[in-house]
Order: structure tokens, then C-alpha cells, then sequence
């Protein structure tokens, strides 16, 4: 099932949020215009009450108060009763025939409040509120009732509710109308980034501008920067290791290539035809390294090599190596100090593959006669590796680790400058670092692996 797109949800969501301010406008306008109507009328109602009454203290004949109350009052919704205590009405005034309900007038000395003032409903359902009030004229006390019908006041409410039920009816259809042509002008970001993606190929990588971006897709083009940042190296690497690779085959595939057509110019020996071949399965000896170490060091980006990590006596297992070297250091009349302390937790067949990389390395670049150091540390934290020879700074130490990488004064020795990278590789599988730098002199490259737990065999 599709889901619904993005414009729709965001239009649909921004008409409920304005239709749900609307009627909280609304209905708080409405019932603080409704408060301040009663509020008003009920005022008017105490103040018409008491003047009524002291127009009657003061003297005035209880038949002439229409007159007053005429000009107070708006006879098509207010009531006027004056009676005596014996129930003899004196003045009604009620044009709309309402019946009023029965009141209990209030003392003299009662002040005048709210809470004199009596509500009900009249059979047409308009609210009416109405008061009695104790006065006395020149023949002795009366009970004067006054009350008003709230028509006009429901007038004005319901065209007040007209008019917004009017107004917020139209701000959701011009919000149904206009948001989904503002939410699509806003999500033209978004379609700008997505066709600047869809773009993305080798040859263009460059940052995408973000300077036109809002606020909120920063984050996202930030991410598709260093996206294609990274794209862009690892297509810088591929092609460069594409080139080396091509390159380091080519040549053994040359020389077997020459040799072959050279040998069958013309009639050979037996011998030499043996020499031929005993040369071309070197060749293709060192073609299959290049090629085991090539997929090795594939298998181990992709993480797809199995560890059996085990703990390792940092001495043992560096004297074992460094006897397993022994004649190549023979050769040279080389010196190699073991510092060894702790253990070591790490695969031990690839672990030896590594500092067998480093200290033939080292062994490669030290002079004859010369000295190399090996120490081993381990702390609660880490466990270090480091492999010491006698040498001058490397011009390009950051290209160390590159496959098939070798600095000018190594073109001549054998290698394929793979030793380093699978070394970085195998480290890495192991969650540690490896790392160079130049001591006084020395060339320093230095294992750190994550120290074996407590709980480890």
C-alpha cells in the first residue's frame, strides 16, 4: 500500500492545527463576549433596581415611575412590577408577556449584589433575569421586581457564532487551498538535493552548496557532503589500486611473456627449457603471493576473517619470530634486542604475519652491522608492539600504509609494498592501531591491540 506523500500529510496536519486554533479563538472570544454581555446586563439591572427604589424614597408617586423607567429601559425586554406586601400590584410594565416567577424580595439594608438576582428560561428558551427589592414610598413599604429578557443579547451571540463559524470555515478552506502550494514550494529543497544526488557519479563528486539550504535540511546535506566525500576517496583509492595492481602484474606477465616468445625463436635445450620453466614457477609463485595478499587484504576490508584470538607470552612469541628470521639477520651481521613484558591477546598466525612484515622491513632498512629494538608493553588498557631500526626520516610517512606504496629507496628490493597495508589491516581486525614516527633518529612503528580481559583463556 502507498503512503501518503509528504505534501499531504504536512497540508493535512496544518489544517487540523488551523482549525483547532480557529475554534480555540473562537469559542474563547465567544464566551468572553458572552460573559462581558451578562456581566453588563446584570450591572444595569442593579443600578436600574436602585435608582427605581430612591426615585421612591425621594418622594415619587410609584404611577409615575413607566415615565422614568421608559427612558432607562428597553420596554420590548424589560419588566416593572411595583406591588404592595398584600400582593396589590400598583405598576406592571411587561410588553413581552413574560411570566415571571416567583421572587423573594430582598431585605431593605440588603446591598446590592449578584446575588440578588434570579435567572430561568422563558418558554421561547431566552434566558431572563429579574430581581425584587424592598423599598417603602410616602403610603408605607412596596416590592419593587425589575427583570430582563436577554433577546437582544442572544441576537448578538448568535451573529457572533455566524460570523465565526464564517471565518473559521474559510481559514481551513484557504488552508486546504494554499498550504499544499507553500508545503511544495518549501519541499523544493528537497527535490533540488534529491536531483543533485541522483547526479552523483565518479567524475562528480564536489561538495554540494549548502548556503541555499534551510535550516532544517543543513544536517542531511552535511551527511551527503561527507557521503560523497568519502565516495570520492574510495574511487581516488580503487583506481589508484586498480593501476598499482595492473601494474604490478604487468610486468611478471611481461617477463614470462618475453622470456617464453624468446626461448621459442628457436631450438633449445633440455637444460635451458628447465631453467625457462624453473624461472617462470618463480614468477608465477610470486604472482600467486601478490594475489593471496590482494584477496587477504579484501577479506579483510569486508571483515571477513575469523580471529581465534588467544593470550600470548609477549617473549615467547617474539623470540619464536625473531628466530624464524635469524638468517636474514645472519646476512647483515644484525642485532636484535627483545625488551618483552606482558601478554598479548591477538590471533597468533596473523599477529606473526605482522611483526614478521615489520621486522623484515626493519631488517630490509638497517645497515650492516647495524642494531634493531623490540619492546612489548602491556597495561590494564592496551597492549604495544614496537618495532625500532636505525634509519633517516621518511619523506612521506602519511603514505606509509598505501597499498603498493614504496618509497624511492625501496624501488630496488623485493616486495610489492603490501606489507605494511596487510600489517594496518590485520591490526585493525584486531580493534587496535598501528602507527610511525621518527625518534632520534629511529624508525618507530608501533602496534597497540586492546589488552586481553580477565575473563579471556
Amino acid at each position: 500500500m502507498r503512503r501518503p506523500s509528504l505534501t499531504l500529510r504536512l497540508t493535512l496536519a496544518f489544517t487540523l492545527l488551523v482549525a483547532l486554533c480557529s475554534a480555540l479563538v473562537s469559542v474563547s472570544l465567544y464566551r468572553a463576549l458572552s460573559g462581558e454581555l451578562i456581566w453588563r446586563d446584570n450591572q444595569t439591572l442593579l443600578n436600574r433596581g436602585a435608582q427605581l427604589r430612591q426615585l421612591l424614597l425621594d418622594g415619587a408617586e410609584p404611577r409615575s415611575l413607566p415615565l422614568y423607567f421608559n427612558r432607562m429601559m428597553d420596554t420590548r425586554q424589560d419588566i416593572l412590577r411595583i406591588s404592595r406586601p398584600d400582593g396589590s400590584v400598583i405598576v406592571d410594565v411587561n410588553q413581552a408577556n413574560v411570566r415571571v416567577p416567583p421572587i423573594a424580595p430582598s431585605a431593605t439594608s440588603a446591598a446590592l449584589s449578584d446575588a440578588l438576582l434570579h435567572a430561568w428560561q422563558t418558554p421561547q428558551g431566552v434566558t431572563a433575569t429579574g430581581m425584587a427589592l424592598t423599598g417603602r414610598d410616602a403610603q408605607g413599604p412596596v416590592i419593587i421586581m425589575v427583570a430582563r429578557v436577554a433577546a437582544e443579547r442572544e441576537q448578538v451571540l448568535e451573529a457572533y457564532r455566524r460570523k465565526s463559524l464564517f471565518i473559521s470555515l474559510t481559514a481551513i478552506v484557504l488552508a486546504v487551498i494554499i498550504s499544499p502550494l507553500l508545503i511544495r514550494k518549501s519541499l523544493g529543497a528537497i527535490k533540488k538535493l534529491s536531483r543533485q544526488t541522483a547526479q552523483t557519479h565518479s567524475q562528480a563528486l564536489e561538495p554540494l552548496p549548502l548556503d541555499t539550504l534551510p535550516v532544517e535540511l543543513l544536517p542531511l546535506g552535511r551527511s551527503l557532503n561527507i557521503m560523497r566525500q568519502r565516495l570520492a576517496e574510495d574511487f581516488t583509492r580503487l583506481t589508484q589500486f586498480a593501476d598499482d595492481l595492473a601494474h604490478e602484474l604487468r610486468t611478471p606477465v611481461n617477463i614470462l611473456l618475453g622470456q617464453n616468445q624468446v626461448m621459442l625463436q628457436r631450438p633449445r635445450s633440455a637444460q635451458e627449457y628447465e631453467a625457462l620453466l624453473a624461472g617462470n614457477i618463480e614468477e608465477l609463485e610470486r604472482m600467486t603471493r601478490l594475489i593471496e595478499n590482494i584477496l587477504f587484504l579484501s577479506r579483510a576490508d569486508h571483515r571477513n576473517v575469523v580471529l581465534d584470538k588467544q593470550r600470548l607470552d609477549a617473549q615467547t612469541f617474539i623470540q619464536s619470530t625473531v628466530d624464524f628470521l635469524e638468517p636474514l639477520a645472519e646476512e647483515k651481521n644484525i642485532r636484535v634486542e627483545i625488551d618483552a613484558q606482558g601478554e598479548l591477546c591477538a590471533d597468533r598466525l596473523l599477529l606473526q604475519r605482522t611483526l614478521t612484515n615489520l621486522l623484515t622491513n626493519a631488517l630490509r632498512h638497517t645497515a650492516e652491522d647495524g642494531q634493531i629494538s623490540i619492546t612489548a608493553r602491556s597495561t590494564d588498557a592496551t597492549a604495544t608492539l614496537s618495532v625500532a631500526n636505525p634509519g633517516e626520516p621518511i619523506t612521506e610517512p602519511e603514505q606509509l600504509f598505501r597499498r603498493f606504496w614504496r618509497a624511492d629507496n625501496a624501488r630496488q628490493t623485493p616486495g610489492a609494498g603490501l606489507g605494511l597495508a596487510i600489517s594496518q589491516a590485520i591490526v585493525t581486525l584486531h580493534g587496535g592501531e598501528i602507527a610511525f614516527h621518527h625518534r632520534q633518529g629511529w624508525n618507530v612503528f608501533t602496534v597497540s591491540l586492546p589488552a586481553p580481559f580477565s575473563g579471556e583463556p
